[in-house]
């Protein structure tokens, strides 16, 4: 990881995410310090699909779930590549028994867990 000095607005480096099956392909998850804000690079290099910003108040927690949940997307998109397919973003989507959106934002998605039924009584109450 990479150290930036506070105040700095420079793009700190939170981990690389690298496809299983073709090494060659890596993402970047970045902090950027100017908007307090957790986004991917590389997927629009790799495959021209849009970048992903993640939706989460304490990445520090999520870090270890958004990091699979990445590193599934990099793969389908590399699949999909393979074998000459369209791959589109799917609005909402379910990876290891959890729900996420990927919602458009401008140039970007917007990468987040959705609540649980469990989770969306408890908060009605």
């Amino acid at each position: 990881m990479m150290q930036v000095q506070p105040g700095s607005d420079e793009k700190i480096v939170l981990l690389k995410i690298q496809n299983q099956k073709k090494p060659e392909q890596v993402i970047t998850l970045l902090r950027d310090p100017g908007t307090d804000s957790f986004h991917t690079e590389g997927l629009k290099r790799l495959f021209g699909a849009e970048e992903i910003v993640i939706d989460t108040k304490d990445l520090a927690e999520a870090v270890m779930e958004y990091a699979k949940v990445l590193s599934f997307l990099l793969e389908t998109l590399s699949e999909a590549e393979d074998l000459g397919l369209p791959y589109g973003y799917q609005e909402t989507f379910e990876f290891q028994g959890r729900k996420y959106s990927l919602e458009r934002h401008g140039e970007v998605r917007l990468l987040r867990r959705l609540p649980s039924e469990e989770e969306k009584l408890l908060s009605s109450r």
